[in-house]
């Protein structure tokens, strides 16, 4: 059984066009991720004064631990798409382009995916993200694990980050491959911090919505790191060990036998 990414038949591009994409990805997507980042806040505070206002007439329908594991979404959401926006500003650009059409596709399918977080509230009632169907005592428990989930992502993210320097970004290209920290061990850290966070947005919002938006997101993001394993391979054929010695998403801590083997352990 082998760990290379499934080969795809994918429309090839041109040059000019993988450089008017990453054109886009570099100064573009950056001010979109703000801008989602700032209608997060921006949501933070009109539910603050609306709260602010309720409590000031007197009403007593509302409790202020609800309230606030009701905007814990927000928060993290706010805080992701912040992170996003600034690790695509920094990024440098790619030693081999986007070869093929999906190559694009998938990381802006990625992208347009947090606009759907706020399409969201266009559902059903009964599926939108401020219907938690959470007990109400369970709710401020699960937003603090919620934050903890997000604290432990972020730090898994900026780890990853601070070994890939400026080499991360959303179209699939290649830029440097780094083997060390935290790639020692998993080959997409930063996807793995993701998990986390996407992990905690979910408890946060414990709604059917957010359930099939992380769900449709971490399927982009596998897809996503695929075709950037079966690019990276093109451009740098010793990729493959590396792939036989690390995990995918999720740590591998000891090395498989025939690995061993022939580092003679």
């Amino acid at each position: 059984m082998t760990n290379d990414p499934p080969e795809d038949s994918s429309t090839p591009i041109s040059e000019s066009a993988a450089l008017v994409a990453l054109w886009v990805e570099r100064y573009v997507l950056p001010w979109i991720f703000f801008y989602l980042a700032w209608s997060e806040i921006t949501a933070v505070q009109s539910q603050y004064t609306r709260f602010h206002s309720m409590l000031r007439m007197g009403y007593t329908g509302i409790s202020t631990p609800v309230f606030f594991a009701s905007i814990t979404r927000n928060v993290l959401l706010s805080i992701l798409l912040a992170f996003f926006g600034l690790t695509l500003f920094i990024s440098r650009r790619p030693t081999h382009l986007p070869k093929k059409l999906i190559h694009i596709i998938v990381p802006l399918a990625m992208s347009y995916y947090f606009f759907l977080y706020r399409a969201l509230d266009y559902l059903p009632r009964e599926w939108r993200m401020n219907v938690n169907l959470l007990p109400v005592d369970w709710q401020i428990p699960a937003s603090i694990i919620a934050v903890f989930l997000a604290i432990i992502g972020y730090a898994i993210a900026l780890w990853g980050i601070s070994y890939l320097r400026r080499s991360f970004a959303l179209m699939v290209a290649v830029r440097e491959v780094v083997s060390g920290g935290p790639y020692a061990y998993v080959r997409h850290p930063m996807y793995l911090g993701y998990i986390f966070e996407l992990s905690g947005l979910v408890l946060a919002s414990f709604s059917i919505g957010m359930f099939l938006a992380a769900a449709g997101f971490l399927s982009l993001m596998i897809v996503r790191a695929r075709l950037e394993e079966g690019r990276i391979i093109e451009a740098c054929p010793a990729y493959r060990d590396y792939m036989q010695r690390t995990g995918f998403l999720f740590p591998r801590f000891h090395r498989p036998a025939a690995a061993a083997a022939e580092a003679g352990v």
